[in-house]
């Protein structure tokens, strides 16, 4: 998480309801390609790390189609995003 320390302790704050999703760690920076451009305004730029274990095997190839997502770990991910905006 990129953020003022305001903003990074009211977001550490709410850990109980990120805790349920395998979701504590808050101590490195956040950000990417995708989100940086919102940092100028002073949204807070916060990374959502998946696991890694079969994350690249198709990311970013041509093979990277909607069909090779797992089902629950897409709701699981979509889960945590949504808890965060919440």
């Amino acid at each position: 998480m990129t953020a003022s320390d305001v903003v990074k302790n009211k977001i550490r704050s709410w850990k109980p309801m990120f805790e349920p999703y395998g979701l504590s760690d808050f101590g490195n920076e956040g950000g990417g390609a995708d989100i940086g451009p919102m940092a100028s305004s002073g949204t807070a730029m916060i990374g959502y790390y998946p696991d890694s274990q079969r994350y690249f095997d198709y990311h970013h190839t041509p093979e990277d189609t909607l069909d090779k997502v797992s089902k629950r770990e897409l709701e699981m991910g979509a889960a945590a995003m949504a808890s965060l905006v919440f």
